[in-house]
């Protein structure tokens, strides 16, 4: 899929390849509200087009500040339909008149204490501004916000609009938490945080409402395109929202599904890092929420077919070393992808294959010897309860799984009922890597490809590059010599799965399942499914060298991972 640009006007729209299963449109290099209109605009006609032509395969769209990005399912839909229903629509975007102001946008008021505890950084701004703490409150509060894209966390809203005079500069050492809903000012932005994260912005207030809910649909409480007004609340206020929102949340929490069970299993030992993972969270990246899932989905699939279970159940997802489990209940299991040399009840096992397990039996296993992360599938799936409709856990927002956390000992899991297993192509075992080898990952070009040069690109192809140990489920770091690229930074956009983005140190980094929606670094190129697979397999200080395919080789090796 090669990047195109409208031939009659070049500098309005153009799309561009982003990934195997990605493309975006852009509408120009400015922020300003004008593009945000042309933006919605283009949303909405998409949408409406591709319910009336019944387009097969859309999965959703992330509007950012300068483009759209449009996500689909590889194998289902019909890629080049998809780019003339977009084409079309981006050309009727922005022919057709789109006057910001004449643009109707839903308005939400944001309570926010200015006072105290709340606000331990409005003496900051003060003192760097010049104004007094009442002329701060009064010109945070007295605009609307256009809320020009969600992402970094779940709910986080970029903001544009803020009067010029409260320009702050970030905290020099940033803290390592921030409360949720605490209102802030980044240098020329102001935004609030829906989560307890770190963070460098200077913190002027809090709201008590709960921005971000993963037990409520929708489970942000505004989207793209709307706008947020500031309004000061005292203390007392502050705490009376506060304990009203503790207590609707305590009902909806209540409401949450229980899981009766005969039994299941029991951690004696939690191994480095196990969760519980499926095959993530779709068509919720345009509110700040990652896919998250395993990071190897083929093994994942494949223990879930050796056993029976639908593709997307609930499994453990191991890394590095194996835990120690013990059945409570009898149970068929399977073990795929890095080899933990797996025993029950000291017996070696195969992976690979479906095992019985009789009630009190102990599954143990030891450190990986080839790969990096292990899947171990129950045939009826591990039943925890589903938040926004996946068991997967993402540590860093602490959601779904077990508690949003890691396994620990002591931890029990209830385990589905038994069923028939079904009768399915099994996808091919994904290769692991070993130390001794330079793993080949292929890739697609990226959104920003056009922004390296010819010998920058040959330069990223022609490097050995060493994962490093700073690799987690949110991006897989290298060591390696740098890209001589100079600055890589962007009007940030959406990040697929897989994503290589170029940091302003000139080197690699893969997103990954628990990634930001979207970032501010220039993407390269995007790694193909079936090799994202191969690559959260690579243990640190395993070597690796990138090579551009096109969409159509990416999509056959899909094909053929799954069914031949």
């Amino acid at each position: 899929m090669n990047d195109s640009l409208h031939q009659s006007d070049k500098k309005r729209w153009r799309i561009v390849e982003a990934s195997q299963d990605a493309f975006s449109v852009i509408f120009g290099e400015t922020i300003s509200e004008q593009t945000n209109a042309t933006i919605r605009r283009f949303s909405s006609l998409f949408t409406e087009e591709c319910a009336r032509s019944h387009l097969q395969g859309v999965v959703e769209l992330v509007p950012a500040y300068c483009s759209v990005t449009i996500y689909f399912a590889p194998l289902t839909a019909d890629i080049h339909t998809l780019r003339q229903s977009a084409e079309r629509c981006a050309e009727n975007a922005v022919t057709s008149e789109c006057d910001p102001d004449a643009v109707e946008s839903v308005v939400h008021e944001i309570p926010v204490c200015y006072q105290g505890d709340y606000a331990p950084d409005l003496k900051n701004v003060a003192s760097h501004t010049g104004l007094l703490i009442e002329e701060i409150i009064a010109l945070h509060s007295s605009r609307d916000y256009l809320i020009y894209m969600l992402g970094f966390l779940p709910g986080f809203a970029y903001l544009g609009g803020m009067d010029e005079r409260l320009t702050t500069p970030r905290l020099s050492t940033p803290r390592t938490k921030i409360p949720a809903g605490s209102v802030a000012i980044g240098g020329a932005q102001t935004g609030l945080y829906p989560l307890e994260s770190p963070g460098g912005w200077q913190i002027i207030g809090r709201t008590p409402l709960k921005i971000y809910d993963a037990n409520r649909t929708p489970p942000v409480l505004y989207k793209a395109g709307e706008k947020i007004r500031f309004v000061p609340i005292s203390a007392e206020d502050f705490v009376r929202i506060a304990d009203e929102q503790t207590s609707e949340k305590a009902d909806s929490v209540s409401e949450r599904p229980r899981f009766v069970a005969t039994g299941g299993i029991h951690v004696n030992a939690p191994g480095i890092c196990t969760t519980v993972q499926d095959l993530g969270r779709s068509g919720l990246q345009a509110s700040g929420v990652s896919e998250s899932g395993a990071m190897d989905k083929v093994s994942l699939v494949l223990a879930n077919r050796l056993v029976g279970n639908p593709d997307d159940a609930a499994a453990l997802e191991l890394t590095l070393s194996a835990p120690e489990i013990r059945f409570t209940t009898p149970c068929d299991f399977a073990i795929t992808g890095a080899d933990i040399q797996p025993c029950l009840d000291g017996n070696r096992i195969a992976q690979n294959t479906m095992i019985h397990a009789l009630e009190g039996s102990v599954l143990t296993g030891g450190f990986a010897s080839a790969g990096l992360r292990s899947y171990v599938a129950f045939r009826g799936g591990i039943l925890v309860p589903p938040v926004l409709e996946s068991r997967s856990t993402n540590l860093q927002c602490g959601l779904g799984g077990l508690d949003g956390r890691k396994l620990r000992a002591c931890d029990e899991l209830a385990v589905g009922n038994a069923c028939a297993p079904k009768q399915l192509p099994l996808p091919q075992p994904v290769r692991l890597p070993n130390s001794s080898e330079t793993v080949v990952i292929r890739v697609t070009k990226g959104a920003q490809y056009d922004f390296f040069p010819p010998q920058i690109v040959a330069q990223f192809t022609g490097t050995v590059y060493t994962v490093s140990a700073e690799s987690n489920r949110m991006g897989i770091r290298f060591s390696g010599s740098s890209l001589d690229c100079g600055k890589t930074d962007i009007i940030s956009d959406a990040i697929p799965l897989g994503a290589v983005q170029i940091t302003s140190a000139g080197l690699p980094v893969v997103m990954a399942a628990d990634r930001q929606t979207c970032g501010g670094y220039a993407k390269i190129a995007c790694v193909i499914r079936t090799d994202m697979a191969v690559l959260s397999q690579c243990a640190p200080q395993t070597k690796v060298q990138f090579t551009f395919v096109t969409q159509e080789e990416a999509d056959k090796a899909l094909q053929e991972q799954y069914y031949e």
